[in-house]
């Protein structure tokens, strides 16, 4: 077939799948060819509610999410990754679909894989039509959905100037005229990569503090507006300040409290006249979710209401107050730091804290199947993360590990 014939049936293909779901805007075309003026919507409500549930049958079934992003460009469109399906040892580990809210059709609006399990994915700011994906073997992989290839478009070497350990962290700051692609792996190598060309990183780092211990890097956050200072949680639970460039460039401050792997870090994204660029959350799998300022080294609350691993946490983007954290027990529980209630913790007295909202449901039907509510980290190793048993207790309806 020819190349112009592809890509004709690749977008048909798309349309008639609206078409037959519902009669509003089939014609919208997420590639931006011919609709670049035209906004997406975007979805708002004043209730927290199921929604939907995002499952492929083919490219969903015995995989765990292991990360989720928002496109800024199209607000109904979500990517999210996937590990490897055991199951299905001659199909691509790595999985990346990008469901969307708009349309009700059922199937993914794009199909991305690679060879290997996908860690965590964005959408590339900037580059409406690029996202980017950081893997398990340490690769970084770039896929564009104005190419009909579901393989990637562009990919790192898999070479000591890159990374060779996972990458749980895959980060595009900057500004429209002058971006980089930041990501982290766990050996704490950070690089720096134009997207124009992966082939080499232009510039690399090692994230070791006091010059002799290298941070095993689970997760990373750039408060708003800063392409330099950053934050960084640890696999052995502790949390650094760092700084790309300047003469303090690398690991800075530490920062003490968990007792467990930091899955979730988060700076304040709320624009407003009150500089809260500051604050930072963190989620572990201790149990908890903690509340930080990088002007303090010890937590300014623990946020203790769980009873299992929690795998994310993140600010709300327009309420200066609020922020959601997700479990593997299902819950997703949203805080709001102006209402002052008393939760009871399971076992034991009420603690006073913040107001708390609670959704229910079973996230992946175990404690290692984190993300069918919305967790951006799976665990540490993807193959134990499928196969983990429940933690939870049996007879919570909720999706199947995979769904989004």
């Amino acid at each position: 077939h020819s190349e112009e014939f592809l890509i004709f049936f690749d977008r048909t293909i798309r349309v008639i799948e609206r078409a037959l779901a519902e009669d509003s805007d089939i014609f919208f075309d997420y590639s931006g060819r011919d609709v670049e003026e035209k906004d997406g919507d975007v979805q708002a409500g004043a209730n927290l509610s199921f929604n939907r549930q995002f499952y492929d049958e083919h490219w969903s079934k015995h995989r765990v999410v292991t990360c989720m992003d928002w496109s800024l460009q199209y607000p109904e469109l979500m990517v999210a990754s996937y590990n490897n399906n055991e199951d299905a040892p001659h199909e691509p580990d790595g999985v990346a679909l990008v469901w969307n809210m708009k349309f009700k059709k059922t199937t993914p609006e794009y199909v991305f894989h690679c060879q290997s399990s996908v860690m965590s994915v964005c959408f590339a700011r900037f580059h409406p039509n690029l996202v980017v994906g950081g893997t398990y073997s340490g690769q970084i992989v770039l896929w564009d959905n104005r190419s009909h290839r579901r393989t990637p478009v562009q990919r790192t070497p898999l070479s000591a100037a890159a990374h060779t350990h996972p990458v749980y962290c895959v980060n595009v700051v900057g500004t429209q005229n002058a971006h980089n692609l930041i990501t982290v792996s766990t050996d704490g190598k950070m690089c720096s990569w134009s997207l124009d060309m992966l082939s080499t990183p232009q510039e690399s780092m090692e994230l070791v503090y006091n010059k002799s211990k290298p941070v095993a890097v689970t997760g990373m956050a750039f408060p708003t507006g800063d392409v330099n200072n950053f934050v960084v949680g640890s696999e052995e639970g502790t949390v650094y300040t760092a700084c790309r460039h300047g003469s303090k460039a690398g690991i800075g401050e530490i920062f003490e409290g968990h007792q467990g792997p930091v899955t979730g870090i988060n700076c304040h994204m709320a624009v407003g006249p009150i500089d809260f660029s500051h604050l930072f959350v963190t989620s572990s799998f201790d149990w908890t979710v903690k509340l930080w300022t990088t002007k303090h080294n010890k937590p300014l609350y623990s946020f203790e209401d769980n009873a299992d691993y929690v795998y994310d946490v993140m600010w709300s983007p327009v309420h200066p107050a609020l922020f959601a954290c997700v479990d593997g027990m299902g819950r997703l529980d949203l805080w709001n730091l102006n209402n002052d209630t008393e939760v009871r913790r399971r076992g034991g007295p009420a603690a006073a804290g913040g107001g708390k909202a609670r959704a229910g449901g079973r996230a992946g039907g175990s404690a290692g199947a984190p993300g069918s509510l919305g967790a951006r980290r799976a665990r540490r190793r993807p193959s134990a993360a499928a196969r983990a048993p429940g933690r939870g207790g049996e007879g919570r309806a909720g999706p199947a590990a995979g769904g989004a």
